[in-house]
C-alpha cells in the first residue's frame, strides 16, 4: 500500500517513527523528529521513505541540507539529495549536484563538491564525512580565492578538514595560474584566529621614514588544549632609519595562564641628537586565573626613550596609551570581600609615575546587617607611595593608610526609594609636606548624605508608519534622582599634604545633585514580530552648592536613535561661574546600504576644538573608498590629519592604497587576502565610533 499526499508549498511532514514509534533506526539521540519541507512531500509507507521535491529543506540540529529533491529512508536515516545540493554545518558549506547524508550516523558525502570552510574555498571530486568533526575531500584543492579559476591553489589527492580546528593537506602541489610551482609534502592551517595570512607585506613612503617596507611573518609553535603559542616575526626596513626587527608572541596554557611578549630593536640612523641610536621596546603582559576567585596580572613596559613608540608604533600603541604601567597585581574577588595586592614600579626614567610598593586594598562591598535593610561597607588601603617626576631627581614619598566606612539604610516612602547614609574617612600619613621634617599626621572627615529616586512611566498611543518610521506606541520612562552630600572641612587641609592621587585631594563639600533620566521606547516590526527598541535617552544633571548657592556641574548626556540606522550621541559640561561650556562631545552616525558616515566633535575649552569625520562607500564587490578627516580649530597644524584609502578586491586579495597627511605625507599599499582580511600592521587612522554603533564591514 502506498500513501501519497501532494501538499501545498512548504507544508511540513514529520517523518514517522522518529517520535518513538517502531521505525527507530532514524531516531536521533535527542529524539527530535526530522522535518522535511518542500513544495511537494510524499510518504511511501511500505518502503518507509519520504520524498520531497521542489526547494526541499531539512534543518536538523547543526546540519542544514537543501536540494531540488531529497529522499529520506526512515529505517536507516539515510538521505539522498539530488540537484543543487547544499550541506551546511556550522561555518562550513558544501555544494554539488548530488549528495548523501545519514542523520543517524552523521556521515555523508557530496559529489563534484564546491566548498567554503571558514575563509578557505575548495573543490573536490567528492567530500565525505569520516566521523564527527572530520571531513575528507578527494582529488581536490584549497585556496583563499573565490571563483572557478583561482589565481593559486594547493592541490592534493586528499584534503582532511576538521571544522573549527584545522585543514591538513598531504602530498600537495602549489599551482599558480595552472602551472605547478612547488611540491608540499605536508601542510596544516589551523582555524584558531584564522584571520591573517602567514606573510604580510606593507610597502610605502613616509615623510619621516622615507621609503619603507614593513613585514610580519606569522608562526605557530604549538596548538593544544594544554599549551599554544603563536605570533609574528617582524622585519622592517625604513630608508631614513635603517633595518629594524623583533617579534610578538601570544601564548596560552592551562597551568601558566595567558599572555603576550613583544620586543623590537632598531639601530636608528636618524635618531635625534639627544638620543642613542640603539632604540628598543620590550613588553610583557600576563594573566593567570589561579582559582575561581583569584587572578594574577602582570605588565612590564621598558622603552629606550619617550619617543620610541611615537616614532615607530604610533597607531598601534602611542595613541592608545602614551605611558603604560608596569605592575604586578593579585586580585581576590569573593562574594564576602575583595582583596587586592599591587606593586607598581617605574622602569622608564623619563616617565612620571606614582610607585606603589606595595599597596594593599580590602573591600567588603555593601552587605546587609543582621538580615535588615541596613547595609555596611568598609574599604581599607595601605600603601608605600613614591612619586618620581620625569627625568628629574625630584620625588616625594610617604606611607599612607586610608580607611573608608559607610553605613546606609534602604527604605521606601510610597513610590520613592530613600537611602540615608553616613560615612567616615580616616587617613594616616607617615609624612606631610617634604619640608615638615618627617612629621606624620592623621586626617579625618565624615560624609553624611541621603539619596532618593522615583520612577514614573506612561505609554502613549502614538503610531507612526511614514517617513521610514515604524513606531507602535511610545513609552516614556522618567526616573529623577536627588542626592544630598555633605562633608565638612577635613581635620587637615589638602594644601599641607603631598598629592599622590584623588584621596589626597579630598576637600569639603556641601551640595545637592539632581539627575533626570528620560527614556523613550517603542515597538517595531522585526520579521513579523513586534520588538522593543530604545529610541532616546536624555539625562540632564546639575549640582546645587549650599555654601555658594550656585549651580555647579551642569551638564547632560544624550543618546538618540530615531531610526535603527541613525545614531546620535552627545554629552556636555557647562561652567556656570564663567558662563561657558567646558566640554562638549557629539557624534552622528549613519549607515545605509553601501554608505557609512560618521562625524564627531570634541571640544575642551582653551585646549581643543576638534572635528573628526569619516565616509565609507562600498561601491560594489570590487571597489570601496574610505575618507578620514581630523581638524583641530585650536591647534590646527599640530592635529590636522587627512587620509584616503581606495580598496580594490580581486578573487584572492584586497589591495588598500592609502594616502595620509599628518605633519607630513605618507603613502602605502597593504595587501590582504580575502580569506584573511585582518591586517596586523596598523598604519591607517579610523574614526572611533560610539559604543552603540555597529562596526563596519571588512571591505
Amino acid at each position: 500500500m502506498t500513501l501519497r499526499k501532494n501538499l501545498i508549498p512548504f507544508l511540513v511532514l514529520i517523518v514517522p517513527g522518529l517520535l518513538g514509534g517502531t521505525a527507530r533506526a532514524a531516531d536521533a539521540p535527542s529524539g527530535d523528529p526530522i522535518k522535511v519541507l518542500g513544495e511537494t512531500v510524499e510518504y511511501f509507507h511500505e518502503e518507509q521513505k519520504v520524498i520531497g521535491t521542489g526547494n526541499v529543506k531539512i534543518d536538523y540540529e547543526d546540519t542544514l541540507l537543501t536540494a531540488d529533491k531529497i529522499t529520506v529512508y526512515t529505517e536507516t536515516g539515510q538521505a539522498l539529495a539530488e540537484g543543487n545540493v547544499t550541506l551546511v554545518q556550522k561555518d562550513n558549506t558544501y555544494k554539488g549536484p548530488r549528495g548523501e547524508y545519514n542523520f543517524k550516523t552523521h556521515k555523508g558525502r557530496v559529489e563534484q563538491m564546491d566548498a567554503q570552510f571558514g575563509p578557505l574555498y575548495g573543490k573536490a571530486r567528492q567530500v565525505e564525512r569520516v566521523d564527527e568533526g572530520h571531513f575528507r575531500a578527494t582529488d581536490g584543492y584549497v585556496t583563499t580565492c573565490c571563483g572557478d579559476n583561482p589565481f593559486y591553489k594547493i592541490q592534493s589527492k586528499q584534503v582532511d578538514i576538521h571544522p573549527g580546528q584545522k585543514v591538513t593537506v598531504r602530498n600537495a602541489m602549489l599551482v599558480v595560474r595552472g602551472v605547478p610551482i612547488l611540491f608540499i609534502p605536508y601542510y596544516t592551517q589551523h582555524f584558531v584566529n584564522f584571520d591573517r595570512f602567514p606573510v604580510e607585506l606593507v610597502p610605502g613612503k613616509d615623510s619621516e621614514w622615507g621609503m619603507f617596507l614593513l613585514s610580519r611573518w606569522r608562526y605557530q609553535l604549538g596548538q593544544s588544549e594544554e599549551f599554544s603559542s603563536k605570533g609574528n616575526v617582524l622585519v622592517d626596513w625604513r630608508e631614513e632609519n635603517g633595518l629594524g626587527g623583533g617579534f610578538e608572541n601570544i601564548y596560552k596554557g592551562k597551568r601558566i595562564g595567558r599572555g603576550a611578549i613583544r620586543a623590537y630593536y632598531i639601530d636608528d640612523k636618524d635618531a635625534p641628537d639627544h638620543l642613542d641610536s640603539d632604540r628598543y621596546r620590550v613588553q610583557w603582559r600576563h594573566q593567570l586565573q589561579i582559582n575561581e576567585y583569584t587572578q594574577l596580572t602582570a605588565e612590564y613596559h621598558k622603552l629606550s626613550d619617550a619617543d620610541m613608540t611615537k616614532d615607530f608604533f604610533f597607531r598601534e600603541e602611542y595613541e592608545r596609551d602614551v605611558n603604560p604601567d608596569t605592575y604586578v597585581s593579585l586580585v581576590v574577588n569573593r562574594p564576602e570581600y575583595g582583596l587586592m595586592l599591587l606593586d607598581r614600579e617605574r622602569v622608564n626614567d623619563f616617565a612620571t609615575v606614582v610607585e606603589r610598593s606595595p599597596e594593599v586594598r580590602y573591600d567588603t562591598y555593601q552587605k546587609p546587617f543582621q538580615g535588615t535593610d541596613i547595609f555596611y561597607r568598609q574599604e581599607v588601603r595601605a600603601a608605600n607611595l613614591k612619586k618620581e617626576f620625569g627625568p628629574t631627581e625630584h620625588q616625594i614619598d610617604a606611607g599612607r593608610i586610608d580607611t573608608d566606612h559607610t553605613l546606609l539604610y534602604r527604605a521606601k516612602a510610597g513610590p520613592v526609594s530613600v537611602t540615608p547614609r553616613i560615612g567616615t574617612r580616616q587617613t594616616y600619613y607617615s609624612r606631610t609636606l617634604p619640608n615638615e621634617d618627617e612629621e606624620d599626621a592623621f586626617r579625618g572627615t565624615v560624609d553624611p548624605g541621603v539619596d532618593a529616586s522615583v520612577r514614573f512611566f506612561k505609554t502613549y498611543d502614538v503610531y507612526l508608519h511614514k517617513y521610514g518610521l515604524d513606531y507602535n506606541q511610545v513609552r516614556h520612562i522618567f526616573n529623577p534622582t536627588v542626592s544630598y552630600n555633605f562633608r565638612p572641612n577635613p581635620t587637615r587641609p589638602r594644601t599641607v599634604l603631598q598629592q599622590f592621587d584623588a584621596i589626597d585631594a579630598i576637600d569639603k563639600q556641601h551640595y545637592l545633585r539632581f539627575n533626570f533620566q528620560n527614556t523613550l521606547q517603542t515597538k517595531e516590526h522585526d520579521r513579523g514580530t513586534l520588538r522593543s527598541r530604545e529610541i532616546a535617552r536624555i539625562i540632564p544633571f546639575f549640582d546645587m552648592d549650599y555654601d555658594t548657592h550656585h549651580v555647579e556641574n551642569l551638564g547632560y548626556d544624550a543618546e538618540l536613535s530615531p531610526y535603527p540606522w541613525l545614531g546620535i550621541e552627545s554629552d556636555g559640561l557647562y561652567n556656570t561661574h564663567l558662563s561657558q561650556w567646558e566640554i562638549i562631545n557629539a557624534d552622528l552616525n549613519i549607515r545605509r546600504g553601501p554608505f557609512e558616515f560618521g562625524i564627531g566633535q570634541r571640544f575642551i575649552n582653551d585646549e581643543s576644538n576638534q572635528t573628526t569625520a569619516e565616509v565609507r562607500w562600498t561601491i560594489n564587490e570590487r571597489w570601496a573608498v574610505r575618507v578620514y578627516e581630523r581638524y583641530d580649530f585650536e591647534r590646527q597644524a599640530l592635529d590636522d590629519e587627512f587620509e584616503i584609502t581606495v580598496s580594490r578586491a580581486f578573487d584572492c586579495i584586497i589591495m588598500d592604497f592609502t594616502y595620509n597627511h599628518r605633519e607630513g605625507d605618507t603613502f602605502f599599499v597593504a595587501f590582504r587576502l580575502k580569506g584573511f582580511p585582518k591586517a596586523s600592521v596598523s598604519l591607517s587612522q579610523t574614526y572611533n565610533r560610539p559604543k552603540s554603533y555597529a562596526r563596519p564591514s571588512q571591505l
